[in-house]
């Protein structure tokens, strides 16, 4: 999946740049000819992701929990360019601690990361946005922000809401020309689930073989080629959220189905990459 020429020159600002999606998401921008900032806590990751692009992007590492930090991003994009064509929000973390071993702590900045920030960046952002041509906003969200995920609650609570939030925003904003929408993925084969997959993530990770990064990035960059309100990168994903949606007192029941067959895709997960022996909680 390529971007066209009509994409060389823009400005896209990308935060979780640094993790398995975010690196390929930013190649792929880089090649096509993008003006990139790039986001994240991990500062040598962004140094070392920087260093292998083509075009030098600026950085901005820290923590986007922190509203100055926000602030700051706003007045670089506007320092540096002027204005901003595409906002990609990726950043998010996950838990596999169930909801009655959650300290307060955690609650509070799940959510935060997953959900707060990118409403707050993309809010702080469309000043900018609205002096582009073409604006995107284009939110990662999951398909756990459409099926309940009984081993990671609040980072289901976080994508419903983001989901919620991206509908309700990309209808109101078709009408102000600003083109907003999201990408559900299900499992995608990162260190993030390496390490669900040890200590007793969601069982619903592993009904279907994970996609690659570099396959949700090319699903991203269909976002911004054929825009819409949600995209699913895997035609089954499509089909469990519409079963899901037809039958929602039986929700419990389908979750349940799914992650019966779930159970053994992560053991086979984990014996295909020898990590059996490595499993903290099933």
């Amino acid at each position: 999946m390529k971007l066209g020429p009509e994409f060389a020159g823009r400005v896209a600002l990308l935060t979780g740049a640094a993790g398995g999606i975010g690196r390929e998401i930013a190649k792929r921008l880089d090649a096509a000819g993008l003006r990139l900032v790039l986001c994240d806590l991990n500062q040598d990751g962004l140094a070392e992701l920087a260093a292998g692009l083509q075009q030098a992007p600026l950085l901005i590492a820290g923590d986007l929990c922190q509203r100055p930090l926000l602030e700051q991003i706003h007045a670089t994009v506007e320092k540096e360019f002027g204005h901003l064509d595409i906002l990609l929000n990726n950043a998010a973390v996950v838990r596999t601690d169930r909801f009655d071993e959650y300290t307060l702590d955690h609650i509070e900045g799940d959510l935060h990361i997953n959900l707060i920030t990118p409403l707050l960046l993309a809010r702080i952002m469309v000043p900018l946005l609205k002096l582009a041509p073409d604006p995107r906003i284009i939110n990662t969200i999951s398909l756990g922000g459409v099926l309940p995920m009984p081993e990671s609650p609040l980072y289901s609570a976080s994508k419903f809401g983001l989901r919620g939030a991206t509908l309700s925003i990309a209808v109101d904003f078709a009408k102000k020309g600003i083109k907003v929408g999201g990408i559900l993925p299900s499992s995608v084969d990162t260190a993030q689930l390496r390490h669900e997959a040890l200590t007793g993530g969601s069982a619903l990770n592993f009904i279907d073989p994970p996609q690659s990064p570099a396959h949700v990035a090319d699903e991203m960059l269909r976002m911004l080629l054929e825009p819409r309100f949600e995209r699913y990168p895997k035609v089954s994903d499509a089909m469990m959220v519409r079963l899901a949606m037809l039958f929602p007192n039986q929700i419990g029941k389908i979750i349940n189905w799914f992650e019966k067959k779930g159970q053994a895709g992560r053991k086979r997960y984990l014996e295909e990459r020898g990590l059996t022996g490595q499993v903290v909680r099933w």
